[in-house]
């Protein structure tokens, strides 16, 4: 499920009608576990600064493009939002979420990015991603509290990521 960190262009929309491949077995049990707490707008919060959060939202996007037929989900990534922001894009997502269209929205760490809170607060449900060996109990934990341990339908674990291999420095002997 791990992907390439980058951004996507934004706004991204789904028809997910048009889906022509089947999502692996384990983000089909992620979209039906999801579909058991009925919500329009979700979002999706790092447990800490550096988790998969977009790689999270954008494979809720693969696994329920075979399910949610001709309804669209909309993928807002939202990370580096201002305070003053936070409040117009709730309404904007309301409004699409009013026009008969999902959203899942992307935030950033809560620990080091509080704007993001109000927009976690105005979802149906919050999902909270996870890197195993790089997430500490600790932060996890916060975030939960930040946003109201009620408020989460649930976390994705995904595995550490690989760091990238440096590039070797050319060494020059001294003579």
């Amino acid at each position: 499920m791990a992907a390439d960190s980058s951004a996507p262009p934004n706004p991204v929309e789904a028809a997910s009608a048009d889906s022509t491949s089947v999502p692996s077995p384990e983000l089909q049990r992620l979209w039906f576990a999801l579909e058991r707490r009925a919500w329009a707008f979700l979002t999706v919060v790092p447990a800490h600064p550096g988790a998969p959060a977009l790689e999270t939202a954008t494979a809720i996007l693969e696994a329920g493009a075979p399910y949610a037929y001709s309804q669209k989900i909309h993928l807002q990534d939202a990370t580096g939002i201002t305070p003053a922001d936070a409040p117009r894009l709730v309404l904007e997502l309301r409004e699409r979420v009013a026009r008969g269209e999902r959203v899942v929205v992307v935030l950033d760490s809560l620990l080091t990015h509080p704007a993001s809170l109000p927009l976690a607060l105005a979802a149906d449900g919050v999902l909270l991603s996870v890197a195993l060996g790089e997430t500490d109990f600790g932060s996890a934990r916060k975030t939960l509290e930040y946003v109201g341990p009620e408020r989460f339908v649930g976390s994705v674990i995904f595995p550490k990521q690989k760091k990238k291999a440096r590039a070797p420095k050319d060494k020059k002997k001294k003579p």
